[in-house]
């Protein structure tokens, strides 16, 4: 499918027609990302300022739990970003700030995927390795980039 088959079929949607007839809708779904985008990023800063070593005197197990909440957030953004995509196709497939937002999005996603794996391998008493202090430092970057590249998307038309 190409894209500006892809563009003109989310433009046709039912869920187009009602993001840009109801004034609300997107200010709603701005709001929501931002709260998901809060919990995503604010407990990924935890979890990973604690694997590169700040509040070492806290248990990992306990910064852990803020994993859901991060996967809390994750949905909502995904959900909510889905819809931006319905609501106006034509200003994201083609835009920069998009694609390298989508990109790092991946890689973060991967990224965790590894993190996740090599944490079931080590025990809590465990240092962290250095791969995975490279990966909570590259998760930061990543998400941090993530946010930037979503910021400018308005801009970079």
């Amino acid at each position: 499918m190409q894209i500006q088959t892809l563009v003109q079929w989310m433009s046709d949607t039912a869920l187009n027609h009602y993001i840009v007839n109801h004034s609300y809708v997107w200010p709603s779904l701005e709001s929501l990302h931002f709260i998901g985008l809060c919990l995503l990023f604010g407990s990924l800063l935890l979890i990973d300022l604690r694997a590169l070593g700040v509040a070492s005197t806290v248990p990992f197990s306990a910064v852990e739990k803020f994993i859901l909440v991060s996967i809390s957030g994750f949905v909502i953004n995904l959900t909510t970003g889905i819809a931006f995509l319905f609501g106006d196709p034509d200003r994201y497939f083609d835009n920069p700030s998009f694609q390298l937002k989508m990109l790092c999005i991946l890689l973060a996603l991967l990224n965790a995927l590894y993190f996740s794996w090599r944490l079931k391998k080590r025990s809590d008493t465990e240092k962290f390795s250095a791969d995975m202090k490279f990966a909570a430092g590259f998760s930061l970057v990543l998400w941090v980039a993530v946010i930037v590249f979503g910021r400018l998307i308005p801009y970079v038309e």
